[in-house]
């Protein structure tokens, strides 16, 4: 792949007040002239990345060493929210379908060496999230967890909580159960949550507020300013991006990383309008597209 770095002063200058990450290049992604243009996910080796279109529809497995692209699957919805097993084999995704005008969403498992596709949940209108533990798929449809196991050949033993959305609220699902968590209260509306690498906290986003990180009990709340976004790099840095616009359209966003202690530094200049960020902390990459369709990886060293 051919790279195309930026000048690391830049970099160097505008994050010289909080270095979190040690950032070695940022490289242009020779992305396939024709098909899905949005960044939708990196493999935990990063090795692949997975393309999406612009109304996260399909999926494009795009191998970063030799530049080859693979369409997944042509599915509405595909794009929202993919996930990547551990070892990088299996991708598990959303199927939109409509039926009378109302949307439906299936879950399904793709096995990217052998191509086959199985279903993992039933097309539901109240699908609330996906997570993976290991081997497992973790579905929370309307409130209630299944367990789908993915593949044996990793850990099936899941017990960490599941945190989702519902009705605009931040819900954690433990032992089954599904609660309301919404640490700063129910009258603010919830986006974006995720669960930190040990299943110990939970970062998430308070519309017209900011992000925040918390305890995965709700406790400890602590801002993290506008983080929009933002995706966990390891159990103490998160990435994400910070945009501005004209009440219109977007005119400027950088990525962002900060640590929970307050340590901001911005890994992205002014050049590029640089939009949703996914992180590899284990192949230490960072990758994220532009505005403009285009894709960037922020390697770390």
């Amino acid at each position: 792949m051919k790279k195309m770095l930026l000048s690391l002063a830049v970099l160097v200058s505008s994050s010289a007040f909080a270095q979190v990450l040690n950032v070695n290049s940022i490289e242009k992604v020779n992305l396939p002239i024709d098909g899905e243009r949005i960044v939708a996910g990196i493999s935990p080796k990063g090795d692949y990345i997975l393309l999406t279109g612009s109304q996260l529809d399909g999926l494009t497995k795009y191998d970063l060493a030799t530049g080859k692209s693979e369409v997944l699957t042509t599915a509405w919805g595909a794009g929202n929210g993919v996930k990547i097993t551990a070892d990088g084999k299996n991708v598990v995704y959303r199927e939109d379908s409509f039926v009378n005008g109302l949307r439906y969403t299936d879950v399904v498992k793709k096995d990217l060496a052998t191509k086959a596709e199985v279903s993992l949940a039933k097309a539901t209108r109240n699908l609330n999230t996906i997570a993976l533990q290991g081997g497992n798929a973790m579905i929370v449809n309307s409130g209630r967890l299944t367990k789908k196991v993915v593949t044996k050949s990793l850990n099936t033993t899941a017990t960490a909580p599941v945190v989702s959305i519902d009705n605009k609220q931040l819900m954690i699902t433990k032992n089954g159960v599904t609660s309301v968590l919404s640490p700063n209260g129910t009258q603010y509306s919830y986006i974006w949550p995720s669960v930190s690498p040990d299943g110990k906290k939970v970062c998430y986003f308070v519309c017209g507020v900011g992000c925040f990180v918390s305890d995965i009990n709700g406790k400890n709340v602590k801002e993290l300013g506008i983080l929009r976004a933002a995706q966990w790099y390891d159990n103490n840095t998160v990435v994400g991006m910070k945009d501005a616009d004209d009440g219109h359209m977007i005119t400027a966003s950088a990525i962002i990383a900060k640590t929970l202690d307050g340590k901001s530094q911005t890994l992205t200049d002014a050049s590029m309008i640089a939009m949703y960020p996914f992180a590899s902390s284990a192949s230490k990459k960072i990758v994220f597209s532009t505005i403009n369709g285009e894709a960037y990886i922020i390697n770390v060293k």
